[in-house]
Parts: structure tokens; C-alpha cells; sequence
């Protein structure tokens, strides 16, 4: 089937000095039919225009959003550690008042997408563009948000890993040098940005040096150690005391308990106790 041309189609009888018929006459009714029919073809012709850009405007889009997908991704394998910078370089800079103050890479995506646009969908097309700033933005400030979590948590675990194992391996009476590398972990801490984040590690903190200096003092002395711990020497053969399934004394009240212990011990926890006390041979009095 033949295609009129849009320009022809909608061009209906011409009227002014050209030759009329009467409207009664068979040449008339005649003329004017084909005239009805043509602006049909016409409309026909212009409702089908319409629905193949709407067509094609829907597969430009999809592709676009493709693009953006793909160059989200890209930009957070490339981004650093800390994740400083991801958001603007991908969505750029706004400023409410007056519009887009630094254009990020969607600009240029974007921009270069607006010429592919059938020209009948382009106004509309252009029209979503801060809509689709204004999500993806969300997504970038979401992941830059997460990675600088991330950043900050794997920083905190090298310099505790480090600190605890200094306490480890220090002098346990040397009290001045563990309070200022505990002081030193909790200054730290302090500068994390996420309160919840920074709560936890506050309180692994105050365990971990609790338990690194437990550590050292069984190293150093265990039977001192284990006073300290609230455990008490294993029962020998012949004693009178009651021992446990592996020959620990779990009866008698210690008084040199961890309420007469060193304060710095006072954040280990109960498992910990029962641990290091384990480690020299002893047992921890349960009170």
C-alpha cells in the first residue's frame, strides 16, 4: 500500500478561485467525499506518526536508563576506598535555585540521548530529565554513604588490631602506657562518622584491651593473672575441694575476685574470663 505524504495528506479540496460544483451536484458530492476521505488518511496517517514515536521514544528511554545502570556501576568500581567524589562525578552538582551548577557524567549521557529522541516525544523526554537526576542522585549519595562506612570500619580494625596487640606485648604494670593507647582508640572512634558504628566499636574497644592486657599478664605471671580473673589454681589429686570434669576448682570463693581485681579488666566479659583463666591452667570462681 502506498504512503501519502504527510504534507499532502492533510491538504484538503482547495476553495478560492479554483472551479466549484454545487454541493447538490454528483460532481460536487463527489468532490467533497474525496476531500472527507483524504483528511481520514490524513489523521489515520498522523495517529500512526504518533504511536510509532511514542514506540520508538519507550526503546531510547530503556536504552538510556542501560546507560545509566552501566555507568553507575563503572563508577563505583573506579571510585577510591573512602568513596570520595562518587556522587558528584556521576550526577554532578545542583543548586535549587539555579539549576545544575557542576554537570556530572548523567549530563553527558543524557544530552547525547536528546537528538536520538523523535522530535514529537523530545519536549516530554527533556522534561524528566531532573527526575531522573534527582533518583540516581539518591543512589549515588546512598552507595558514596556506604562506602565511606566501610572505609572508616576497615581503617578502626587495622589501627585496633595494631594498638591490641602493642597492649599484648607491653609491660601489663606499665598502667600510663596502656591508658594512653586505650585514650588513643577511643580519640579515634570519636571522629567515625556513624554514631551506631562508632557505639559498637566503643564497646569492642574497651574488650579487646581488656582482653589483650589479661594477655600480657598471663604472660608475664599467670598465677597473678588468674587472681586478677577471679580463677583459682586446678584441685590436685587428694584434695578435698570439688572439681570440675577437666580437675578445675569451680566451688571455692576467691577473694582476690574481680571485684578486688585490676579496674582495667573490669570490661572483659564472662567468656573471656573463663578463656584466659583456661589458658593458665586455672579456673574461674563462680560466684
Amino acid at each position: 500500500m502506498a504512503t501519502i505524504p504527510l504534507q499532502l495528506a492533510q491538504r484538503r479540496l482547495d476553495s478560492g478561485s479554483v472551479v466549484s460544483y454545487p454541493d447538490s451536484s454528483p460532481v460536487g458530492a463527489a468532490m467533497q467525499g474525496f476531500g472527507d476521505e483524504l483528511a481520514a488518511v490524513a489523521e489515520r496517517f498522523r495517529q500512526q506518526k504518533q504511536q510509532q514515536d511514542a514506540f520508538d521514544a519507550e526503546v531510547i528511554g530503556r536504552e538510556l536508563n542501560g546507560q545509566i545502570a552501566q555507568a553507575e556501576k563503572e563508577a563505583i568500581q573506579n571510585a577510591p576506598a573512602d568513596g570520595r567524589g562518587l556522587h558528584d562525578a556521576m550526577y554532578g552538582q545542583v543548586d535549587p535555585r539555579n539549576g545544575v551548577i557542576k554537570p556530572g557524567l548523567f549530563d553527558k549521557i543524557f544530552d547525547g540521548t536528546v537528538p536520538k529522541m523523535p522530535e514529537s516525544e523530545r519536549a516530554s523526554f527533556i522534561r524528566q530529565k531532573e527526575a531522573l537526576r534527582l533518583a540516581g542522585s539518591a543512589r549515588m549519595a546512598a552507595q558514596q554513604y556506604a562506602r565511606r562506612q566501610d572505609y572508616e570500619q576497615a581503617e578502626w580494625s587495622k589501627a585496633q588490631a595494631a594498638e591490641v596487640n602493642a597492649i599484648a606485648q607491653s609491660d601489663p604494670d606499665d598502667t600510663a602506657t596502656f591508658e594512653a593507647i586505650r585514650q588513643s582508640g577511643f580519640d579515634f572512634i570519636a571522629k567515625m562518622g556513624n554514631p551506631v558504628a562508632r557505639q559498637l566499636a566503643e564497646t569492642g574497644w574497651r574488650s579487646s584491651t581488656a582482653k589483650a592486657l589479661a594477655q600480657a599478664m598471663l604472660a608475664k605471671d599467670p598465677r597473678r593473672a588468674a587472681e586478677m580473673l577471679g580463677a583459682e589454681p586446678a584441685a590436685q589429686a587428694g584434695d578435698s575441694e570439688t572439681t570440675g570434669a577437666e580437675g578445675t576448682d569451680l566451688s571455692a570463693e576467691n577473694p582476690n575476685g574481680p571485684a578486688s581485681g585490676d579496674d582495667r579488666l573490669a570490661d572483659l566479659t564472662p567468656d573471656d574470663r573463663v578463656a584466659l583463666a583456661r589458658l593458665a591452667g586455672v579456673s574461674v570462681t563462680q560466684n
